[in-house]
């Protein structure tokens, strides 16, 4: 069972030992004391009790336990935040799919034992001496290739077929992994990657999940194939999702403050080889959504680096467009002409590169450059279409954007009336219009699945479920979920319900699972369990709390009944049905 899992996960991780792995901490008292890691802590303000098993930053608020510290701390899902742990104490995984969870991991088995044929025929075979002489000329040295696992997939049909078979690797598992093909005529395998050098596609935990091959320049063999074949979509790789070098960039990143995105594989080695190691790359596609929420997880702003050619601005319009509808920083670098950032780099240096990082230019400052130009500016039409390309990108922004952007926004509509000699008034009344028009197909923003002010009984009632949920069956007939307002309190009662039909006792650690795609519910969730287990007397605080419920439950009912009895004629009799239910209503049984 998942909640044996966690249990077992928890009792075998001290939270202190943990933290510990992360950062000092000194004994103060009956806890610990350090940094905090998730800002910029000078005082040590990060609490850790090793006998509640929880920590506190009084600074900045955030708390938890150990499973909570690694998701923030790894930038992951609680999910993967387990998984980590049982890692650590050796414990096996199991979510209650045995036979699934060991096929996912011999499946990244296989990735890991690919990944380390290739480099093997990279650097032990005479016959590929070509591949290394084109990384050498290059500019990328032997310890940058080793670090990403870089290696070399031979122009041969059944190269790593072979290999693979002989060890005991399945054709299913090859072929589910996109390694090799399968032909339909006889069902005989094939290598998908030939003649390629080879780069591991890697996860944020540092696991292999895919490949991108690169043909060598001049293989006739390969005349008519794509410069870059990247794996095809599998069950542990999305083209659409992942970013190449993320697992050695994000620690860089978290230091900086931001992430560089370039467009190719070696743009990314060799920023890090000159020391800019907070960059990483999309794997052949424009920047989506789903980048962004990988983004996100780690840096507040983001800086996008691109080739001065059309298709580099094309990329740029649509990541302006992307960035300014989910409300986060974007910047922009424009290298010289004839550059990208590898060729750029070996010219002039880490120097330059990094001081290209720290000027780049805000997002709608670089639209505003880009459509303002001297060309644009010489007629009335040029002007007017100008305008109206920037207004048309500040309609995309969010309805309630946050107060950085909203000043941003602002000054660009200062600054776009300045620079086109428009007035400033008539711009944000455009603006307006384009927003109602943009606004009709955009999503809107999805609220938080629990505000900070909640109704203190709703409140109390789910802590002390949270804290006992024997006490949930157990007076389950005392109170009606329909009467629950706040619809995130409902919500978290509904699944524990659903839960507790199905023969699942529903733990906090159960429920902060079953919403682990809402981090912030699922911290707030341990701290109303953790208010809750403070309660001495936890049964006769339900009974109190279930009959106020009650009473105001009766309470609104009566007052919608006088409501109703109100709109009927003075001189009109009340319909006796009504007027019974007004003078006898009842609340529901009070608890025994």
């Amino acid at each position: 069972m998942a909640g044996d899992l966690i249990a077992q996960v928890k009792q075998a991780n001290d939270i202190v030992e943990v933290v510990r792995e992360y950062l000092p901490l000194r004994r103060q008292g009956r806890t610990y004391k350090g940094l905090c890691p998730f800002h910029d802590d000078h005082h040590p303000s990060l609490d850790v009790d090793p006998v509640r098993q929880r920590f506190r930053c009084w600074a900045c608020g955030k708390y938890g336990d150990v499973i909570t510290f690694v998701q923030e701390r790894e930038r992951c899902s609680f999910r993967e935040a387990v998984e980590i742990l049982a890692r650590r104490a050796g414990l096996a995984v199991h979510w209650g799919q045995p036979q699934r969870d060991q096929e996912r991991s011999a499946w990244y088995d296989l990735l890991r034992w690919a990944e380390e044929q290739y480099r093997k025929c990279l650097w032990e075979s005479s016959v590929v001496a070509v591949a290394r002489q084109y990384l050498q000329e290059r500019g990328l040295r032997r310890e940058t290739l080793l670090e990403f696992g870089v290696g070399f997939a031979p122009d041969q049909w059944d190269w790593l077929t072979q290999r693979a078979m002989k060890v005991g690797w399945t054709a299913e598992q090859l072929v589910t992994l996109g390694l090799c093909g399968q032909r339909e005529q006889d069902g005989k395998l094939y290598d998908r990657f030939r003649g390629r050098i080879m780069f591991p596609i890697r996860d944020v935990r540092g696991r292999t999940v895919g490949f991108g091959g690169r043909i060598l320049p001049g293989a006739e063999s390969q005349a008519h194939a794509p410069k870059y074949y990247n794996s095809t979509d599998t069950p542990l790789f999305r083209k659409s999702e992942h970013l190449y070098g993320l697992d050695r960039a994000r620690a860089a990143a978290e230091e900086e403050g931001y992430l560089a995105v370039v467009e190719g594989y070696t743009d990314v080695l060799m920023a890090h080889q000159h020391g800019c190691r907070a960059v990483v790359a999309t794997l052949g596609t424009a920047l989506n959504e789903a980048h962004l929420q990988q983004l996100r997880r780690f840096v507040p702003r983001v800086v996008l680096v691109f080739d001065a050619d059309s298709g580099g601005h094309r990329g740029v319009e649509l990541a302006l467009q992307l960035f300014l509808q989910h409300d986060v920083e974007l910047r922009i670098v424009q290298l010289p002409a004839e550059f990208d950032p590898c060729d750029f780099l070996l010219a002039h240096g880490r120097e330059a590169f990094a001081q290209l990082l720290t000027e780049a230019v805000d997002a709608l400052e670089f639209k505003l450059r880009q459509e303002l130009t001297p060309h644009a500016l010489a007629t009335l039409e040029g002007r007017r279409q100008a305008i109206d390309n920037v207004l048309r990108l500040l309609a995309q922004l969010p309805a309630n954007p946050s107060g950085v952007t909203q000043v941003k926004r602002e000054l660009a509509i200062s600054q776009l009336a300045r620079r086109a000699g428009a007035n400033e008034t008539t711009l944000w009344w455009r603006l307006q219009e384009l927003y109602r028009q943009a606004h009709k197909i955009a999503t809107p923003p999805t609220s938080a699945p629990l505000p900070i002010r909640l109704d203190p009984l709703e409140r109390q009632l789910l802590e002390i479920f949270l804290a006992e949920p024997a006490l949930l069956a157990e007076y389950r007939s005392h109170w009606r979920l329909e009467h629950i307002e706040h619809r995130g309190i409902r919500q978290v009662l509904a699944k524990m319900l659903q839960l507790v039909s199905v023969g699942i006792e529903p733990t906090v650690d159960r429920l902060r699972q079953e919403f682990s795609h809402h981090p912030r519910l699922s911290t707030y969730l341990l701290q109303l369990h953790d208010r809750g287990l403070a309660l001495s007397d936890r049964r006769a605080c339900l009974e109190q709390l279930l009959q106020a419920l009650q009473e105001r439950q009766a309470q609104r009912q009566r007052e919608q009944l006088r409501q109703q009895l109100q709109k009927i004629a003075a001189d009109a009799p009340p319909p006796a049905d009504l007027l019974r239910k007004f003078q006898e209503h009842r609340p529901l049984p009070r608890p025994s």
